[in-house]
This record gives C-alpha cells, sequence and structure tokens, in this order.
C-alpha cells in the first residue's frame, strides 16, 4: 500500500492525497482547506469576457458571474461513470489509486471554515480579472461576492457528512445553492439539516443493468439507494430535477426512453433536464466522440420522453445540449 495512504488512513483525517492534488491544481482547481475544492467554470469566465451566461442562468436566473462552483469531495466518489470528466481511481496505475469513500469515522472540514475558506480563495481568484478586458466593469466586481455555490464540480457531495450544515453556511452569507448528486446516500438526503434551493440527481440510466454499466459503482447495492432517493424526491419542498446525461449508443433508444418515463412518472421531480454527454476530460479515455449526442438529438429524446410522462419542454439551450422539461408552464427564477 502507498505510503502516503497509509498515512491519511492512519490519521483519521480525510484529505486529497498529494499527488491527486498537484494534477488537480495544474488543472486549474484551487484545494480548500483537507478535502474541497473550487474552480470557475467555462461560462463564469464566458460571462465575465463576452457577457455569455449559462442554462442555469437562462432556466432559473443564476447569475453566472457570480456562481462558486465547488466541492465538498475533492477527490472522492462511490460511482466511476464512463462520462465523468474527472480522474477517476480506475484511470490510473494500481500504484497511483487511492481510497475514493473515507471512513465514516474519518474526521471532515467544518461546513463553516469550508465555505469561508471557499469563498476566500474565490475572491482571490476573481482580482486576476481587474487588468484584463471583461465585458462589464461591474460584473467583476460583483464576482467578488458570490450570489450562488453550485455543490457538484467534481466527486460525490453527498459523501460530506455534514451536507446540509454546508448549505446553512453559504445560505447565512445570503447565497443560493444547488447540490448535484448521484443519489446513492439517500440517508443523507432524509435527514438533511437544510434543503438547498435545487436539488438535482443524476441518472444515467433507466434499470439495473444499464445502470452499473454505465456508473461503474462501488457499492454493490448503489442501484436500490437510487431508488429509495427518487422515492422521496416528493418530500422535499425545494424543487428537485432528474437529471438525464444522454450518451449515443448507451441510453437513448425508444425502449430506453419508455422505462425512464415510468420513473419519472414515478418520482415526480419538478424538472427533467436531459444533457448531452460531453466528450472533455478523463471521460475521453473511456468512451469515443461519436458517444456525444446533438443538442437536436438530446431535444428529440426530451421530445419522446414529454409525450410519455405529460411534462412539456418549457424551454433550451443549445449551445450546452440541454432541454427543460416540467409539469410548470415556466421555471422558478431565484434572481
Amino acid at each position: 500500500m502507498d505510503s502516503e495512504l497509509i498515512k491519511m488512513l492512519s490519521t483519521g483525517i480525510v484529505k486529497v492525497p498529494d499527488h491527486v492534488r498537484r494534477l488537480m491544481e495544474k488543472q486549474g482547481y484551487k484545494i480548500v482547506l483537507n478535502h474541497s475544492a473550487i474552480k470557475p467554470c467555462h461560462w463564469f469566465r464566458k460571462a465575465l469576457m463576452e457577457g455569455k451566461t449559462c442554462y442555469k442562468h437562462k432556466f432559473y436566473g443564476i447569475p453566472s458571474w457570480r456562481c462558486l462552483q465547488m466541492t465538498p469531495t475533492a477527490s472522492f466518489c462511490n460511482l466511476q461513470c464512463l462520462y465523468c470528466w474527472r480522474l477517476n481511481v480506475s484511470d490510473v496505475p494500481p500504484e497511483d489509486r487511492w481510497k475514493e469513500v473515507p471512513d465514516e469515522s474519518d474526521k471532515w472540514d467544518d461546513p463553516e471554515d469550508i465555505a469561508e475558506e471557499s469563498i476566500r480563495l474565490h475572491r482571490m481568484m476573481v482580482q486576476g480579472y481587474r487588468g484584463v478586458k471583461v465585458f462589464r466593469r461591474e460584473w467583476v466586481y460583483e464576482a467578488e461576492e458570490p450570489k450562488h455555490a453550485a455543490i457538484s464540480l467534481t466527486g460525490e457531495p453527498t459523501l460530506y457528512p455534514y451536507i446540509g450544515g454546508l448549505v446553512d453556511a453559504y445560505s447565512k452569507r445570503g447565497m443560493t445553492t444547488f447540490i448535484v448528486t448521484n443519489g446513492t446516500l439517500p440517508e443523507r438526503l432524509e435527514n438533511i439539516e437544510r434543503e438547498p434551493t435545487q436539488l438535482y440527481v443524476t441518472l444515467p440510466a433507466p434499470n439495473e443493468k444499464l445502470y452499473m454499466e454505465i456508473t461503474r459503482p462501488l457499492w454493490p447495492d448503489a442501484w436500490s439507494r437510487v431508488n429509495r432517493t427518487l422515492g422521496i424526491l416528493q418530500s422535499f419542498s425545494c424543487p428537485t430535477v432528474m437529471r438525464i446525461p444522454l450518451i449515443k449508443g448507451f441510453n437513448m433508444s425508444d425502449e430506453i426512453i419508455k422505462e425512464f418515463s415510468y420513473i419519472v412518472r414515478r418520482s415526480m421531480p419538478t424538472y427533467v433536464e436531459p444533457k448531452a454527454y460531453m466528450w472533455v476530460g478523463y471521460s475521453r479515455r473511456r468512451l469515443r466522440r461519436e458517444n456525444m449526442p446533438s443538442h437536436e438529438e438530446v431535444r428529440e429524446f426530451a421530445r419522446k420522453l414529454a409525450d410519455l410522462t405529460g411534462y412539456n419542454i418549457i424551454d433550451e439551450a443549445p449551445e450546452s445540449r440541454i432541454v427543460l422539461l416540467s409539469r410548470l408552464e415556466k421555471a422558478i427564477r431565484f434572481y
């Protein structure tokens, strides 16, 4: 066993391994304390430099230039999804692998400390835009005071045992929060101390066989866990989203759409977001460019799903290859 891993396990402190940390920092991540990270997304930069904003701004009013994209689990996940852009332990030689799921007894950073430090690092990063030509100067100053925390980025955020406390920490600072989860820790969501502003559950397959093929879970009961999460969606007071990553050649057939429709009708999320898999990052080692559907193919999938569920297409963002379905006439906007 790697000496660094032995040290991490013996101390019981959850920490991004040094060799993974170095790699993430090269990729533009800023590590926050021991196991969290931030990284400005493509649309954050587009907003400041060109005035172009992401689908979350179009759909839900989230200002892209005031969005803090973060994760409390920078290198930890219980799935090894084929379509994931992040580095999985399966992508590296055995000697470089790390423990993807920390023990329940391990020590995690305090949510207040994570929120405070992530905002501090975000502000430092934004200051780098002061010396360049930007779309709107006032947006740079607004960006230094983030109004939204996208708790996703990389890893599975609900592995962090204080995820509700993290939501609360950002909320106390006047920020909205979106959690994007794979849904395999329903116990965290059932007992969450504070709900996010919006909850996303990612579902890349509507049956166990395909789910196991696409997500390659480390936990054998992952499929039953996801279904338990889907079963409690209606108990949330915040809007909920079923995110369907579409992978051409895997989960877009008419039969698969029919199976997805059963789950949508059973779980009744506020929204359904079919979104194209994008051939980026480490996913290029596992899939081919041909697995990336066009926006027209995503829209056709959405149209067929709408016909089978009673949901309607209420918006779309071709530049992100995503379509929004809902029983609402229009999406709830938070700003």
